[in-house]
């Protein structure tokens, strides 16, 4: 038996969180390229971890992918010289795998400032049980820790072989 009171307060719900999606950047008509649509499946997490971490150093948007990004400063991350987490970091690696269990085929990206850092990351999310393959790594950076929220390539309809070949 359907139920339609519940599907009209999940469309209502739906549609009052349409209304609060954040409005583009000063200037995007103007040459600057504005952040591409996060997935619907995405933009609910989004919304939850900006929620979450509101207040915090922790901030998340979109990036011109369409993915959730989330940027931790490095001193709430890990201390000078050592790849062990700090903290904060492990708060925010523990919402971002509630995220993924949610999110079934949604990947995660990982960078920071050296690859012991970020293997010490993904070893986290694992334990968590995010599988390893849903885990890549980003191009290193300096200056803070970043977690993207991405969703994979569509899957491939058919593989046609290349013109010219037998079958």
């Amino acid at each position: 038996m359907i139920r339609l009171d519940v599907i009209v307060l999940g469309a209502a719900a739906a549609l009052a969180g349409c209304a609060s999606q954040p409005q583009a950047p000063a200037g995007a008509g103007m040459g600057v390229a504005a952040p591409a649509e996060v997935p619907a499946q995405l933009a609910a997490e989004q919304r939850w971890l900006a929620q979450l971490f509101d207040g915090t150093p922790v901030t998340v948007g979109a990036t011109n992918e369409g993915a959730v990004r989330l940027e931790v400063p490095l001193k709430y991350a890990f201390d000078n010289g050592r790849a062990a987490i700090k903290p904060p970091l492990n708060a925010v690696l523990e919402k971002v795998a509630t995220s993924l269990l949610r999110q079934r085929r949604s990947r995660l990206q990982l960078a920071a400032p050296s690859i012991d850092r970020v293997d010490a990351m993904r070893a986290q999310m694992i334990a968590r049980g995010i599988a390893a393959y849903r885990i890549e790594r980003l191009p290193l950076r300096a200056d803070a820790v970043e977690l993207r929220l991405v969703e994979p390539p569509p899957p491939i309809d058919r593989l046609d072989d290349p013109p010219g070949t037998r079958r």
